[in-house]
């Protein structure tokens, strides 16, 4: 396997950017231009915001796991003899000035973003809830029978016709 190319602090702001336009755009395909949006376009907004949290989760795993490699190269140069080892590993000279602030900004900025999808995407549960109040996202009620509305109980006695031999049930 090759070795991974490590990004600059600029490719997780470019990655950051790249997937707020990507989100931007889903958006826009599933929600009408004109008008209000009904439960499916809300549901589908939802699910595009999930994925979108999603991918975005997975860069800011990508940058921890940056940051700590970053981190402790910082660390190893400070110790006298531990930075020519780390060198001699493949590692790298030590970091510019700043480096590590720029890599903490991007994730801040990702963290950021991410804060305000979520935030979306729970009013658009809310809206979803709002507007289907039977229905409750998938969670079934205790003692409601699934497939039947608030109509009669079950009649008592035998059925009207004998079963199906093909369903058993």
């Amino acid at each position: 396997m090759a070795p991974e190319r490590r990004r600059s602090a600029n490719d997780y702001e470019q990655a950051l950017r790249r997937q707020e336009l990507a989100a931007g755009r889903a958006l826009v395909q599933v929600l009408p231009a004109g008008g209000a949006a009904g439960p499916r376009e809300l549901a589908a907004a939802r699910r595009v915001l999930t994925q979108a949290l999603f991918e975005l989760r997975r860069l800011g795993r990508d940058l921890d796991q940056q940051l700590e490699q970053l981190q402790a190269r910082q660390r190893a140069g400070r110790r006298p003899g531990e930075a020519q080892a780390s060198r001699d590993r493949g590692q790298g000279r030590p970091l510019p000035p700043g480096e590590l602030d720029r890599y903490e900004a991007a994730r801040n900025a990702i963290d950021e973003v991410i804060e305000r999808w979520e935030g979306r995407r729970e009013q658009l549960a809310t809206e979803l809830e709002r507007r289907q109040p039977g229905r409750t996202g998938g969670r079934k009620d205790a003692g409601r029978v699934s497939g039947r509305r608030g109509g009669a109980p079950a009649r008592q006695g035998p059925p009207r016709s004998r079963r199906s031999r093909r369903s058993p049930g």
